[in-house]
């Protein structure tokens, strides 16, 4: 795709009188911008921090509705097929991508299997169901009710992890030839089409004509006005109160997100407190032979160079040591500096907040590979892995910490920014 720039910021008073859905309120900087006209393969960037407002596929909704099916296809093969076997001392196991979480919940880790049951299998479902009820409905099913519910799509979309999923697979599948013959089963294969069929579908997606195809609003006469507020559901910009509903999928309007601050700090906070014994305590008990050996994600991490597997070593290493602490400190950064009014590096500010909001959910690479483990290692004295506290922990923080970044609001940066220019 190529970029087009939205038109520059114009001054309220000097808006031209157009329909408010030609505008758009930048997520990321709160800039209002006027969309220009829809040209298939170009996406229009915010002029001041680049986000993109609108990207415009070349692809008819028909398209991302065949790859959707052909995904919820995939998945439910996934979800009744065999997912691996092993053998291992004489003895033969098998899984399924339920296996895991059930044996979890054994061990009395309850949440840490309801976190791996809701992002491989309850949210990657519900994302498929959401996109193709919507696509296949648009000329059948009443406008309402679609926008009530492919309003929750983009929510979503971060907690659907089959993609991170196969990558915790790899990891534990490197542990697992260490003790076992591992054979891979058609669930297996079926993932990755799921995946790869999911990521055709949301490439495809032009989000912003599905929304023009649902609103059955009647344009306003006049521009934005000083007051119009962004939904930060469906990003279409509205004459309204705060408190509102939204006109077009009935979400609670604010001009930012509520307490953004102070849930912020919250979160960090509290991820920030579990960090510690994440990596202090085992992560999972491994037992091979009678004798059974605590390993924490460090000590993982070291097992894997040990034995060659550098990449895997450094991707452990990066997604579960690195990435965690990097979102700590700099969501401290950020929240510092936005609750005291600072107005330098606004715009490097908010590209480390689009990483984070990018890249946190890759974290969860080891929490998958323990369930993916204490699914098939169940040899008892011969071979086996049971999960650990410092796996809940983990979790933990990988839970707080996106949540953290995503009740941020970044246009409370560059608000700071407008009122030191305030005479």
């Amino acid at each position: 795709m190529q970029s087009a720039m939205a038109s520059p910021p114009v001054p309220p008073e000097s808006f031209t009188p157009q329909p408010l859905s030609a505008w758009r309120e930048c997520a990321h900087c709160g800039l209002v911008s006027h969309l220009p006209t829809r040209r298939p393969g170009f996406v229009a960037d915010c002029p001041r921090c680049a986000q993109a407002l609108w990207p415009m596929q070349r692809r008819h909704h028909s398209f991302p509705l065949a790859c959707a099916v052909a995904a919820l296809l995939f998945y439910l093969f996934a979800v009744l097929a065999p997912f691996l076997e092993i053998e291992a001392y004489g003895r033969f196991s098998l899984a399924r991508l339920t296996t895991g979480p059930a044996e979890l919940i054994a061990q009395g880790f309850g949440a840490v299997a309801a976190l791996v049951f809701a992002v491989t299998l309850i949210f990657p479902a519900a994302k498929l169901g959401i996109l193709i009820i919507t696509l296949s409905g648009l000329e059948l099913l009443p406008k309402p009710w679609l926008r009530a519910l492919f309003r929750w799509y983009e929510p979503l979309s971060p907690w659907a992890m089959l993609d991170v999923y196969l990558l915790g697979f790899l990891v534990a599948y490197t542990r697992l030839t260490a003790t076992a013959l591992v054979h891979l089963d058609t669930a297996l294969y079926a993932l990755i089409g799921c995946m790869l069929a999911g990521a055709a579908a949301d490439g495809s997606l032009d989000h912003e004509a599905i929304w023009s195809s649902l609103d059955s609003s009647t344009p306003g006469p006049t521009a934005p006005e000083a007051g119009a507020i962004s939904c930060h559901r469906c990003h279409g910009l509205f004459t309204a109160l705060p408190g509102d509903r939204c006109p077009r999928c009935t979400t609670i309007l604010h001009p930012r997100r509520a307490h953004a601050l102070s849930r912020g700090w919250s979160l960090t906070l509290a991820a920030a407190f579990l960090y510690i014994p994440a990596n202090i305590y085992p992560f999972m008990a491994v037992t091979k032979l009678a004798r059974t050996q605590d390993f924490t994600i460090m000590h993982g991490i070291i097992e894997l160079a040990e034995v060659g597997l550098w990449p895997l070593a450094l991707l452990v290493f990066f997604a579960s040591i690195t990435i965690p602490l990097m979102k700590l400190l700099t969501m401290g950064y950020i929240l510092t500096a936005t609750q005291q009014g600072h107005t330098e590096a606004l715009l490097l500010r908010t590209r480390a907040w689009r990483i984070l909001d990018l890249i946190g959910r890759w974290s969860m690479i080891d929490v998958f590979m323990v369930s993916i483990l204490v699914a098939l290692l169940r040899f008892g004295q011969f071979a086996s892995v049971r999960a650990e506290l410092g796996a809940l922990c983990f979790a933990a923080v990988v839970v707080l910490t996106m949540f953290a970044v995503s009740e941020f609001d970044p246009r409370l940066m560059w608000d700071a920014a407008r009122k030191d220019d305030t005479p």
